[in-house]
């Protein structure tokens, strides 16, 4: 039987795409103090076939390797029936590729800490989020058409921008969208510098984040790169300080980033600018 919390369960990874035991916890049974429930209702839906599981293959010295959820194709059809909404149809359900399992879990925190920051104040609304693999046409085997947020800007020599995720913030009758990028200090910084800014400078000179948001009202994006460290933030700034399109870029520690700072406290650093607010002028 699927009950009401198991329900809540499904929307949370359908919404975050790839998430663990805790964060499923911290989202849906924050009273469960030693997560035996969590894991009692998790295991009822995975026996169910309403939620896909993969062993984390890939772990860091340290770290506990447990397993990761993601959506199942039967989650996905439950959930278009039982809400009448055809587009939980359109939610990725494939596995994760193993080696990225840790990024998308990082993408993840990053989406919930600013579904918190919304919750907790009144002002400013998202309007709506992307996750980079969510589907625009599920009958596309190319990415740039088969992906809502990957962008094919130049096919020679190529040139695309494939964001982490999007989202578009919305106040007092202005909108914005915002794209993500989340690092893990896995790559170095120039080399992040070189791949990552031609795709964005051409999205902003051709104003195409427009066709993730046409309802934006503002004519330019913010790219936001959350990083694990104060020390790498400031390795990227100068990395990226200097490249095409160095304006769009903020940047913030991972340590700086909570519900209560993600939207009005000055924690995101330019290029050159000092750091400031994402939204100025906000009530909270």
């Amino acid at each position: 039987m699927i009950t009401e919390r198991d329900i809540q369960v499904l929307l949370a990874v359908v919404r975050y795409f790839v998430l663990n035991r805790a964060q499923i916890q911290r989202l849906c049974f924050p009273e469960d103090q030693n997560g035996r429930v969590t894991r009692r209702r998790i295991q009822s839906l995975i026996a169910a076939g309403m939620l896909s599981r993969q062993t984390m293959r890939f772990c860091h010295p340290g770290a506990v390797p447990a397993p990761v959820y993601y959506p199942s194709r039967r989650g996905c059809e439950f959930l278009a029936a039982h809400f009448g909404d055809e587009r939980y149809l359109l939610t990725p359900t494939q596995a994760p590729t193993p080696h990225h399992v840790w990024h998308w879990l990082a993408v993840s925190d990053t989406h919930i800490t600013f579904d918190a920051a919304i919750a907790e104040q009144r002002d400013v609304q998202m309007a709506g989020w992307l996750n980079e693999w969510d589907i625009a046409n599920k009958d596309e085997s190319a990415p740039e058409k088969r992906f809502r947020l990957y962008l094919l800007l130049r096919p020679s020599p190529r040139l695309v921008c494939a964001p982490d995720a999007a989202f578009l913030l919305s106040t007092r009758g202005h909108s914005k969208v915002f794209y993500l990028e989340q690092d893990r200090n896995t790559s170095g910084t120039e080399r992040i510098a070189a791949s990552k800014t031609p795709g964005y400078a051409a999205l902003g000179v051709e104003r195409l984040h427009r066709r993730h948001f046409p309802e934006a009202t503002a004519d330019s994006f913010t790219v936001l790169m959350v990083t694990p460290s104060a020390r790498r933030r400031e390795a990227l700034r100068t990395a990226i300080r200097g490249k095409p399109g160095a304006d769009l870029w903020r940047f913030v520690s991972a340590e700086d980033l909570t519900p209560e700072n993600a939207l009005h406290a000055p924690i995101w650093h330019g290029c050159e600018s000092p750091a400031a607010a994402l939204v100025k002028g906000a009530e909270s």
